[in-house]
């Protein structure tokens, strides 16, 4: 399957983006990125068969770009930035508009015309938390799961996933993560582990439940803890029994 990426240098990207080179059911990977960077090596990476599209305005997708993701099954969305480094209108931009303009561009690109748009959220659909983040992540859910009902986008097969806290992969580059968010991770993993697991969702986890929504056939999850909006919808507990843990 052909399966495109964004965000793939974050703390939820950067494993996905190791999980889709390893694993023989992605046999290409577009990555959407503001710039260049060096893909990761090891045992049973196939960077082969990726390819880095440097692409600036995620608001923006010209024929010259959707032509080269023809093909395309599925885009895990792991793009994503902190509320505390951009204005709340910027925020809205990228956490909002962008996921919302990707869908509507990418409904055409399968063959089969099926395509699976796998989001990262963390979010309140109601709109009542108080946080911008939960807000905006909950108003950009409840869009994304009604463009189907829409004729020209009714490909779309959505799943939105709220894995709760990240616990960051041993193999994360802190070098792509502020200051402030290594010292959260350093206080506040060990605490969370011990404390609250069921609320912790391993990166590595979290990125192979990702890679197997965006590769499997776009029905809803089966039914279980953790898993609402008529299996459209994976919480952290639901991360965590999909990915083999209690």
């Amino acid at each position: 399957m052909h399966i495109i990426l964004t965000g793939a240098t974050g703390t939820v990207g950067a494993p996905v983006m190791r999980n889709c080179l390893a694993s023989p059911a992605v046999t290409r990977l577009s990555i959407l990125s503001r710039r260049q960077f060096t893909l990761p090596s090891g045992e049973g990476l196939d960077t082969q068969k990726a390819e880095i599209i440097v692409h600036d305005d995620f608001a923006l997708y010209p024929s010259t770009l959707t032509d080269r993701l023809q093909g395309a099954d599925a885009v895990i969305w792991a793009q994503g930035i902190s509320q505390t480094q951009v204005s709340k209108q910027e925020y809205i931009r990228i956490t909002y508009d962008y996921p919302l303009a990707a869908a509507k561009a990418f409904s055409t690109l399968s063959k089969d015309r099926k395509f699976n748009f796998v989001y990262v959220s963390g979010a309140d659909q109601t709109e009542k938390t108080f946080t911008l983040f939960g807000k905006i992540k909950g108003r950009a859910e409840l869009a994304l799961r009604k463009l189907p009902s829409e004729s020209s986008y009714s490909t779309l097969r959505v799943f939105n996933v709220r894995p709760g806290f990240v616990d960051p992969s041993p193999l994360a580059d802190k070098r792509e993560q502020s200051a402030l968010i290594r010292f959260s991770h350093a206080v506040l993993t060990p605490l969370l582990r011990a404390l609250a697991p069921s609320n912790v969702s391993p990166a590595d986890v979290l990125a192979q439940v990702l890679v197997d929504l965006a590769t499997g056939d776009g029905e809803p999850v089966p039914p279980g803890t953790g898993i609402e909006d008529e299996g459209r919808l994976v919480r952290c507990v639901g991360v965590r029994q999909l990915g083999g843990l209690r």
